[in-house]
């Protein structure tokens, strides 16, 4: 791709919500402590949770000494019935999970050391990741909340049976297709910045300005094996490695065209949706329908040409000549001696 064939045009715009979101919040009012997501679907729809890999993520930070900072996300029934929860314990250093049993009582399930400390300051993140009616889990700063893995079985047909390692079944009385709402809450010295929700990608607001350093924290909660460079939490991941911010010739600008997006329940199977988006914040544009479904992996009818910036073209097309050039001349320097 050069500049001489890039046609473009120049328009002023809002951006809008996250990436394929169902919802975001957008940043939320200073010392928010508590928020409450509702998942807004029609009751007893089975069809609204057939796609998998639904998330909530909540965001916050850190504001003054977190050792006394405690930390819960609930996802509960539209009775209020506990489905599965988290609890962050900063003065600890503890994690602890939480299910409704067979007689209707809450307790804990599985618990751990947080692998880094709270520190004041410091932004942190929540994951729900919903794959199944018992197959959740929970993320925390890049920090899977479950250890364990089983084998189970697939068989579509008359095919081969398939043994898959997957996550654990999660022991709780009420299965995530039961869900209405997450409900967040922070005590001590943390506050709740921002919450998203669907089939989407997200992160920290902080982060938007530099799409290479979002990719990879979006990346680090992905299913990227954790010995890969980047590493990811795998079998525990948030989602495919693949549905990350794409950036314009790895710089710190957004792709105009982002072509692997998360599906959605709307979808067709294994077709990523194709977003339009701001170079400069990577969020949706201010369109009836920034996003489409693309016709295959990774490929879009769509080009979103209207919203790509020439001045951040030729700005990162220029610093990249120069660096070809100081190669260039570093390679000729190196022959010379």
């Amino acid at each position: 791709m050069t500049l001489g064939i890039l046609i473009l045009l120049a328009s002023c715009f809002s951006t809008t919500l996250g990436i394929h979101c169902e919802g975001d919040t957008g940043e939320l009012p200073p010392n928010q402590k508590e928020y409450t997501q509702h998942v807004n679907h029609p009751v007893d729809d089975v069809e609204y949770w057939r796609t998998s890999q639904n998330n909530f993520q909540v965001f916050g930070k850190f504001d003054g000494d977190p050792s006394s900072a405690i930390i819960t996300a609930d996802y509960y029934t539209k009775e209020g019935n506990l489905i599965h929860g988290i609890t962050i314990d900063c003065g600890k250093g503890k994690w602890s999970s939480h299910v409704t049993n067979q007689d209707n009582e809450i307790e804990n399930w599985l618990t751990g050391d947080l692998a880094e400390p709270c520190v004041d300051g410091k932004e942190f993140d929540i994951w729900l990741k919903i794959h199944q009616a018992k197959m959740m889990s929970w993320i925390f700063n890049a920090q899977a909340l479950q250890y364990k893995t089983r084998i189970t079985t697939f068989q579509r047909g008359y095919d081969a049976i398939v043994y898959r390692n997957r996550t654990l079944e999660v022991p709780t009385k009420y299965g995530s297709d039961q869900g209405d709402y997450l409900k967040a809450k922070v005590t001590g010295s943390a506050v709740i910045t921002r919450v998203t929700w669907g089939q989407c990608i997200s992160w920290p607001l902080s982060l938007q300005s530099n799409c290479m350093v979002a990719r990879l924290w979006v990346m680090a909660r992905s299913k990227m094996p954790p010995k890969a460079d980047p590493g990811g939490l795998g079998y525990f991941g948030s989602d495919w490695q693949t549905f990350a911010p794409q950036c314009f010739l790895e710089s710190k600008y957004y792709d105009w065209l982002q072509s692997l997006v998360h599906p959605d329940r709307s979808a067709r199977h294994g077709f990523p949706f194709c977003c339009c988006v701001d170079m400069v914040t990577g969020l949706t544009v201010d369109m009836p329908n920034p996003c489409d479904e693309g016709t295959q992996i990774g490929q879009c009818d769509r080009s979103c040409m209207q919203w790509a910036k020439i001045d951040l073209i030729r700005e990162v097309m220029i610093e990249q000549d120069k660096q070809a050039e100081l190669e260039e001349l570093e390679e000729h320097l190196a022959r010379l001696v």
